[in-house]
């Protein structure tokens, strides 16, 4: 079985890359969170435990993670946790907590982010990604403003979207 988690914490080292033994692009960094607590005496917030994971990315992910992730930014990410044993060179054991990461990107509790799309090479030219701030869709709008995405329009008589239900027509 699986383990996924989501946790919030800071890129702890510069983001490196290398490729596996396929030629796939793989990309690591280390990520500590910390536990914070409120000092009685003082009222200063203090540092009482950090935890740390190397989390790991894969082909296209690994490379946009390479493109926008540095030491000290903070982060949300989700996906397989693997706990591992090892032997150190002392001769005691070590754990190790390893993320394989499915979705990942900065925590917006801490700052804004932009978002660039990147065009996957197999990708049709019949909707073009566009540069930032343009349409997404056919590059044309409707008259209320809005980009024309070719999704239907269609409102109920609530006049929220109308949702398609695959079972509607089988009844």
């Amino acid at each position: 079985m699986t383990d996924h988690l989501t946790i919030r914490g800071v890129v702890g080292t510069e983001p490196r890359t290398g490729n596996g033994s396929s030629g796939t692009t793989i990309a690591k960094f280390r990520l500590v969170t910390n536990e914070r607590r409120q000092d009685p005496e003082s009222g200063q917030w203090v540092d009482v435990h950090s935890n740390w994971y190397t989390v790991s990315c894969f082909r296209a992910m690994a490379s946009n993670m390479l493109a926008s992730l540095h030491m000290g930014d903070h982060v949300v990410v989700y996906g397989k946790v693997q706990l591992r044993e090892f032997d150190r060179a002392d001769g005691t054991r070590g754990f190790s907590a390893d993320i394989e990461a499915i979705s990942l990107g900065h925590d917006l509790r801490f700052g804004v982010s932009t978002f660039d799309r990147v065009r996957r090479q197999d990708h049709d030219e019949t909707h073009p990604v566009s540069p930032r701030g343009k349409s997404r869709g056919t590059g044309e709008e409707s008259e209320t403003g809005f980009p024309v995405t070719g999704w239907p329009e269609s409102t109920d008589e609530a006049g929220a979207d109308a949702a398609v239900d695959p079972e509607a027509d089988a009844a």
